[in-house]
């Protein structure tokens, strides 16, 4: 369970969803979407145009439920042969029937509850920045390093000048589909850092960071000042 948190960065939500399909053609021969076996599908929904993935972290008590959007009516993996679009109120997981709600103090295209599940944005054709998928202007409170291998030890905290810089930055960086840097990036290839943003209403985002086509995974290239800025905390973490 602990590595459900992290499916998105290994395997894409995108690409894990065109994928399945045609894994199954090249291993089977078939060229139809059917599934003959155990699917493990990652927990993601579809509202609005917006593709979010489940956070499994413990959302904040300040997360609270607002109002009441609409309900999940299409759930993938009660079907043996699934279509392949995702549309409005299709879910990998959650029940037909499964209530969405805004969450209080964000924009209903970055956060949504679905029950007592709590959902983050993972692609939206709208966004131009960060800030438009995330809607975290404003409500960061530290950035720090933590260990890959895990994805919850921490490692060190930015200093505060640098965490300044950072967190006005990042928001504004320009947001690019996954699937558009992995295929500028050829694959995404390279060594990752990993880094926590945690906000002021307690919750965190975790994401990681490509050194070798300086990006960011929710998806983003990095400016030379921001990559510089990494690099130079990052060498911190070993002059201690």
């Amino acid at each position: 369970m602990k590595w459900k948190r992290f499916i998105l960065i290994i395997l894409p939500v995108m690409l894990l969803l065109a994928g399945a399909a045609l894994f199954y053609e090249r291993e089977t021969g078939r060229a139809d979407n059917c599934f003959y076996g155990d699917v493990d599908y990652v927990s993601v929904l579809q509202w609005d145009g917006v593709v979010y993935q489940e956070d499994y972290a413990s959302p904040a008590k300040e997360q609270i439920k607002g109002k009441r959007l609409g309900e999940i009516s299409y759930r993938k993996a009660d079907h043996q042969c699934p279509r392949d679009e995702m549309l409005d109120g299709d879910s990998t997981l959650l029940e037909a029937g499964t209530a969405l709600y805004e969450v209080t103090g964000y924009k209903a295209s970055a956060r949504l509850w679905a029950g007592d599940r709590l959902f983050i944005a993972r692609s939206n054709p709208e966004a131009v920045t960060l800030n438009d998928l995330l809607d975290i202007d404003g409500k960061i409170s530290a950035v720090r390093f933590i260990s890959g291998m895990d994805g919850t030890t921490r490692l060190m905290d930015f200093t505060p000048e640098a965490a300044e810089l950072f967190i006005k930055e990042f928001p504004q960086l320009n947001y690019i589909p996954y699937e558009l840097l992995y295929k500028e990036t050829k694959s995404w290839v390279g060594d990752k850092y990993w880094l926590e943003i945690e906000l002021k209403d307690g919750s965190a985002l975790t994401i990681v960071y490509n050194t070798l086509s300086p990006s960011f995974n929710p998806s983003a290239y990095a400016t030379p000042e921001l990559a510089g800025l990494i690099e130079q905390q990052r060498k911190l973490i070993y002059t201690k």
